[in-house]
């Protein structure tokens, strides 16, 4: 594994506790998560979305939020520490070389 996927790697790893904290924020619980994937994958799953999305905005946009975040986080932290000479020390520490 080259040192620019190692440092992928670690950045997603590290950041699980920040991505369930998130959750519990935008979700308020696993209950919360499970609607908003229920929501996102029944059958019929356009007409429910247009329904719910006049009904409750926040609710409808819930996991798109949260999906767009996780992902948005360690792409910010890629550019702010990416281009450092960081990034081969961390990738032997984890073994990853």
């Amino acid at each position: 594994m080259n040192p620019q996927n190692a440092q992928w790697f670690i950045l997603v790893i590290i950041n699980l506790p920040v991505y369930l904290a998130l959750g519990r924020i935008i979700f308020g619980g696993w209950g919360g998560f499970l609607e908003a994937m229920r929501l996102w994958s029944s059958a019929d799953w356009w007409f429910t979305l247009e329904k719910e999305w006049r009904e409750d905005r926040w609710g409808t946009g819930k996991l798109p939020v949260f999906i767009l975040l996780c992902i948005a986080l360690p792409v910010i932290e890629h550019l702010m520490f990416g281009k450092t000479a960081v990034i081969k020390p961390a990738a032997q520490v984890a073994g990853l070389l």
